[in-house]
């Protein structure tokens, strides 16, 4: 496969799947230029990973695992290297249109600010399981046993009535 392939190929991931880091960088991000960062680090993360992706897994399962790393690591600070140098070949693909897409509604939003009142793996597990994941896909992702996702989602449940109130 040539470079060029390879690109569209991602791209066409890319596109499809838009929607997962979406919901990820809007639960670990407020502040648009934030939101808009983080989503250029992860699809930079999940480009330079792209070559050793083997299949093992759903393309979802691992861009919600590279997605959930990078969010997780950009709210504890620990951001690394230059990041945008590698995403001049994605130009045409205006990531900052994919942002503006997404429409922001006041629900939403009270729903992100209480989700980020979770621990890091409630926080996953409850963005995982509203996002229509199975008990059996958030214990992939997660690495944690089905019965074990499915006792944190209902006290999640419960935090984040108390929460919404």
């Amino acid at each position: 496969m040539t470079d060029d392939e390879i690109k569209e190929q991602f791209v066409s991931i890319l596109e499809k799947h838009i929607g997962i880091i979406f919901k990820i960088s809007g639960a670990y991000a407020y502040v648009k230029q934030d939101r808009e960062d983080l989503i250029h680090d992860i699809i930079y993360e999940l480009w330079k990973s792209y070559k050793r992706f083997d299949g093992s897994c759903k393309i979802s399962t691992w861009i919600y695992r590279i997605a959930l790393n990078i969010s997780m690591n950009y709210i504890r600070g620990r951001r690394n290297a230059v990041l945008f140098s590698s995403l001049d070949d994605f130009r045409e693909k205006d990531i900052t249109m994919w942002v503006e897409e997404q429409s922001s509604l006041p629900q939403l939003e009270m729903l992100y600010r209480c989700i980020d009142k979770l621990g890091e793996i409630d926080k996953a597990i409850i963005l995982l399981y509203l996002d229509g994941n199975s008990h059996d896909e958030i214990s992939e992702i997660i690495g944690l046993s089905r019965t074990n996702v499915g006792t944190r989602i209902g006290r999640i449940k419960e935090q984040l009535k108390k929460l919404m109130i």
